[in-house]
């Protein structure tokens, strides 16, 4: 026989056997083989649910109110009490202002009140001798020792002494009035708070200062704020007085009560939103001002959702999938969620009612790899 027949013959035989090893292994036996051994899964169906709209949007907080503190006097800042962050009460002293053209105001008074004292003094002592100047020539007059003339005349310098005995004293009266101002005025070189609360900014010591400049800002934080936008689809549905949901983003279980206060419907050139302002009791100076935080509001208008088990969602990153089965081998697709704490999961993009969706063995999972669903796997026992 030929060689060439022989290795024919070879190559027939071996075929043969390939093909009769595959009939007894049998399908599973191949796959395990092959290392492609198919995966059973359970699978849950995306649930169409109605729900009461949640509306959703985050911010940072801020004071509910500010107030710029100024000083009454123009000068320069010589010195300021707390730094920004600190915390102080209403009434408190906050900052000292040095004006210069006050201080000179309250000196110049002084001294002319001092000079006028010393003439007060010598006026009295004229008018007291002119008195009794004119008590003696009415007593010579009286003994014809002396002309009525000279009487007259002494009592015409009494009076003229009275008078600008009284004069002085009105003078000084003036200007005790005046340096009581002046001082009252440096009184207002020592700034107070009118508020309490957290100084959020100021002017550093020496700088020049006057009624129009602020010398710091106190922030209310007693109640915070939180501006944030919704579409404003939803603005007959939103009212002031409604309870919001206001939670830190760091600590969701965090969770208080805060309402709406404001509702702006004007609509923006790029968007057509709705702007709320929600206001959150901080009597307990727990939250801080810049503090990122997410609200909800729940409304009364229902609206259709799909939701699936939380078990059913893998994340990656900033991304969120789920695994579905296409021709027989696990897919892995993109979805969009609301909340990643919730449970069942909300999903806005990427299924549709009554998709199913693996909702076990990931660690099994592969995109590619063979796997079928269990059949009448009851999917509340899904976890």
């Amino acid at each position: 026989m030929k060689p060439s027949n022989w290795r024919m013959i070879v190559i027939t035989s071996v075929a043969v056997v390939l093909v009769l090893g595959l009939f007894a292994f049998g399908g599973k036996s191949w796959q395990r083989f092959t290392g492609s051994e198919e995966i059973v899964v359970a699978v849950a169906t995306v649930k169409q649910e109605s729900r009461p709209v949640v509306l959703r949007f985050s911010g940072e907080l801020q004071p509910f109110a500010e107030v710029d503190v100024f000083s009454r006097l123009a000068g320069r800042l010589t010195a300021m009490k707390f730094k920004t962050g600190d915390a102080v009460s209403a009434g408190a002293l906050v900052a000292s202002v040095y004006s210069g053209e006050t201080a000179e105001r309250a000196k110049l008074v002084e001294a002319e009140l001092n000079a006028t004292r010393n003439q007060l003094q010598e006026k009295e002592q004229l008018s007291a001798e002119a008195d009794k100047q004119w008590s003696r020539y009415q007593e010579l007059y009286r003994q014809d020792l002396i002309a009525r003339r000279d009487v007259e005349q002494a009592e015409i310098q009494a009076a003229t002494a009275r008078a600008q005995l009284e004069l002085v004293r009105a003078q000084i009266a003036q200007e005790e009035a005046m340096l009581t101002q002046a001082r009252k005025l440096q009184q207002l070189a020592h700034v107070v708070a009118p508020i309490g609360g957290v100084i959020t900014g100021g002017l550093s010591v020496g700088a020049p200062v006057n009624e129009a400049r602020a010398l710091m800002t106190i922030a209310q934080i007693d109640t915070l704020k939180l501006v944030g936008e919704v579409p404003s689809g939803f603005a007959e549905f939103v009212r002031d007085g409604m309870v919001a949901k206001v939670s830190l983003r760091k600590d969701a279980a965090g969770e208080r009560m805060g309402k709406v206060v404001r509702i702006d419907g004007k609509r923006k050139a790029a968007d057509d939103k709705l702007q709320l302002e929600v206001t959150v009791d901080n009597r307990d100076r727990s939250l801080s001002v810049g503090a990122a935080v997410n609200a909800t509001l729940t409304l009364a208008q229902q609206e259709q959702i799909l939701t699936i088990p939380r078990s059913a969602l893998q994340s990656t990153a900033d991304k969120h999938y789920v695994f579905q089965i296409a021709q027989g081998r696990a897919v892995r697709r993109v979805v969009e969620i609301e909340d990643v704490n919730a449970n069942p999961m909300v999903i806005r993009a990427g299924l549709k009612s009554g998709d199913s969706v693996i909702a076990e063995r990931f660690d099994l999972l592969k995109e590619g790899l063979p796997v079928r669903a269990t059949a009448n796997r009851n999917e509340r026992s899904v976890r």
